[in-house]
């Protein structure tokens, strides 16, 4: 159970899918207490770098700009007050610092170098470094994996 795998077959797929689900919350549960000390929550902090005005309608999201929910809209942060927030967060312990973005996607331009700027500072401050800023090419997720990125979030619409 310690490796992980990338290589299921449908048939793997099918089988787990089709698991009781009192069966599958044992099997996690298991899995879970493998790899992490049981009881121990981990502690993270979000920050929202870039706020409203996004072009995309989730339909959910008082971000976007097509609806007036209140939320106004603020330029990408600078990095020192990233940074300061970090610490902050680091302070009260937390672990991981999360940034997120209202934009659709991100473009190759000064706002996506500061981001990169932004994850290797908070990485330099010995944190867990995550980002949610919208879709990403490939040339992008490579630059943040190589800026320190620990994990990359999403909000993948599945449904209508």
């Amino acid at each position: 159970m310690s490796n992980l795998r990338n290589d299921w077959s449908r048939e793997e797929i099918k089988e787990i899918y089709e698991r009781p689900l009192l069966e599958l919350i044992l099997t996690a549960a298991n899995v879970h207490r493998a790899h992490h000390k049981f009881g121990e929550v981990q502690i993270s902090s979000l920050l929202s770098i870039k706020t409203g005005g996004c072009s995309e309608d989730c339909g959910y999201c008082p971000q976007a700009a097509r609806y007036n929910t209140g939320v106004g809209v603020q330029a990408l942060m600078k990095v020192d007050d990233v940074v300061k927030a970090a610490r902050n967060a680091k302070a009260g312990g937390a672990s991981r610092f999360c940034m997120g973005a209202a934009w659709r996607e991100v473009r190759n331009n000064s706002d996506f170098d500061r981001v990169l700027d932004m994850v290797k500072e908070v990485n330099r401050l010995n944190m867990e470094v995550c980002c949610t800023l919208g879709m990403v090419n490939e040339y992008q997720a490579q630059k943040l994996a190589e800026a320190g990125l620990y994990a990359y979030n999403h909000n993948v619409d599945t449904s209508e």
